[in-house]
This record gives structure tokens, sequence and C-alpha cells, in this order.
């Protein structure tokens, strides 16, 4: 497949900050690109997206037909579309990552769509000891319905590969960059708060990724053969602490957090927050939860080689530069509100 014809590529959760830079990066780069959005009206972000020659299409990935419909015509499909969040519960997390995973790839396949990219998570892995973990593992036991159903999602997805159906898996690290309004510019929020985002330090490795470095090896899991029934893991190779991106953040931010529970007694609240939140089937987000402690509280470092070797993977940006760029943008965001 190359981008210098005009065979049409899909893309799922468009309205999102992945799918957003997803859809923008390969119109810009001359695919011809059909745009999902579930939202009642099209953000700013995906107008500008149409304004350069996206197709956007209004489907609800629930609905077989609107699905039906999407596929139609199209040459890859790259899913970037999921209920991502840290806390929630199994039977939201199962209906929106397996259930519509499932009914898209089978859909895909039936229309004759050759490629088929699934964009999953590193925390499939569970969380323990990872110290440039491969994607062969080490593998630990979820707390999260979020972890259970991107794998069940992403096993579905490699059990599909068929002749002239090409399926790949990628497994992101911790995606940021500029538009990220759910995950780092909440960070940022905090960290203005006083509160550091850490807990005992956070002297733990983690693994970002450049939203551009992200955009990138999909393009490469799209354009390549050898990723042909492969998983990989997309970050940016680089050793670094979560205590340190939050120090660096406060220090662009111009704040000095102060606030940082102990591991001890943030496993304490963690769980018992999450056990009355679902004793009382509560749908707003607990305070602390098993997942939001544990994605800090053990290093989370894993090794980008096999994405090195046969995608050619080679991130550009570095966890400073990537870090700079996103806080400048928060802080025009913030001036807009």
């Amino acid at each position: 497949m190359s981008s210098g014809d005009t065979r049409k590529i899909l893309v799922t959760g468009s309205s999102g900050f992945v799918g957003s830079w997803v859809s923008r990066i390969l119109v810009q780069r001359g695919y011809a690109v059909r745009a999902l959005y579930r939202r009642d009206q099209i953000p700013d972000h995906l107008r500008k997206t149409e304004e350069l020659g996206a197709e956007l299409q209004r489907r609800d990935l629930t609905c077989l037909e609107d699905v039906r419909a999407a596929v139609q015509e199209v040459e890859g499909v790259i899913h970037c579309a999921g209920l991502v969040k840290d806390w929630g519960y199994e039977q939201e997390f199962y209906a929106q990552n397996v259930e519509v995973t499932k009914r898209l790839v089978d859909e895909a396949r039936r229309s004759g769509c050759g490629v088929f990219v699934f964009l999953s998570s590193l925390s499939v892995h569970g969380f323990g000891v990872h110290r440039g973990s491969t994607e062969e593992g080490p593998f630990y036991p979820y707390v999260s319905g979020y972890q259970s159903s991107k794998k069940a999602a992403e096993e579905y997805v490699l059990s599909q590969a068929a002749p002239g159906f090409r399926v790949t898996v990628l497994r992101s690290g911790n995606a940021y960059g500029p538009g990220d309004t759910t995950t780092f510019y909440r960070l940022f929020a905090i960290l203005e708060r006083g509160v550091r985002g850490t807990v005992s330090g956070s002297r733990v490795l983690t693994s970002p990724v450049y939203i551009e470095d992200l955009v990138e090896a999909i393009e490469l899991a799209l354009e390549n053969d050898a990723s042909a029934g492969e998983v990989f893991n997309i970050c940016s190779g680089e050793e670094v602490t979560w205590g340190e991106m939050m120090q660096y953040c406060a220090e662009l931010l111009g704040v000095r957090p102060w606030f940082e529970l102990p591991i001890g007694l943030a496993w304490v609240a963690a769980y018992l927050f999450n056990s009355i939140y679902r004793l009382f089937r509560i749908k707003a987000e607990p305070p602390v939860f098993p997942y939001r402690v544990a994605h800090i509280a053990w290093d989370y470092n894993f090794s980008i080689e096999k994405a090195r070797r046969i995608l050619g993977y080679q991130p550009k940006t570095d966890w400073r530069t990537g870090l700079s760029r996103t806080v400048a943008a928060y802080k025009d965001f913030e001036k807009e509100q």
C-alpha cells in the first residue's frame, strides 16, 4: 500500500486525541482518509482535517449497519476508537473495546479490506516489574476492565488474519502531545493545584510516546507487509521516570506542587474507594483507584527493538522536547477557555 495512490483508509475515533492526529497526518501525506466520529457536533480540529481533504462520517460502531457502511470501499482500517479511561465497569469496556472491535474486523474482512491495524495498549502486560519488557512478556494480573478488554480484542484481531487480510497490533505507551485534553492536560491542571501526580516520588520507569512518533508507527504498520500477524510495543524507548516527567512539567508550568501520597496510603485509599464505588454502582470516577496507583507504582518500561527491526520505527521526539510542546499547547488552550 502506498500513500501516493487514492486508496481509502478508514480511521476510527477521529474525534479523539490519537485518531485526530492520525487522520490529519495521513491526509497531509496524501492518503484518502475516511474519518469516523460519533459526537453530535463535529469538533473544530476535525473540521480542519476535513478542509485538508478528509471524508468525515458520523457513525455508531455499536450499530452493525453503520459499521458495514463505514468499511465500504476502504483498503485499510486503523482502529483507534475505544473506551479509554482509567476506571469503569467491565461490561462497558467489553462492549466498546471487544464487541465493537470484533464487529469492525469481521466487516472489514468481508468487505475486501486488505489491512487492519489495531491500536492497543502496553497496559495489557499488567502492572509489575517491567524493565525492557518485550512483546512476549512478562504479564501480570489485571486491575482494570480496560486491560482485559484490550487484550481480548487483540487476540480476536490476530485470530482473523487471512490471505489478503493483514492484521497488526500496536501496543502504545503513554501517548501525549498537543491536544491531549483527557490525560496530560488534566495532569497539568493537577500540578497547578499543588498535587505532584506521583506517589512516594515515583522513581519508577515509564514509557511515554509523543503523538507524532505514534502516528509514524501506525503508518509503518499500515505499509509494511512484514507486520502481518505481529504485535509491536510502541513508545519512545527512553529510560525516564514518572517523577522526572512530572517535575519537568511543573518547571515548565512555573509551579511547585507539594502534595503527594505515600505509596502505602495510596494503595489503601485506592482499594477502599474502588470497593465503595463498585458496591454502590457509582458512575463517577473515584479520586484514586488501583489502576491509577499501579501505573505510577511499578516500573513500566518496554523494549521497542522489534518495532525498530521489523517496521523500521525510529522515534524522533525525546520526552523533554515532547513535553515542552505539550505544555506550550496547554497554555494556549487555557487562554482560550
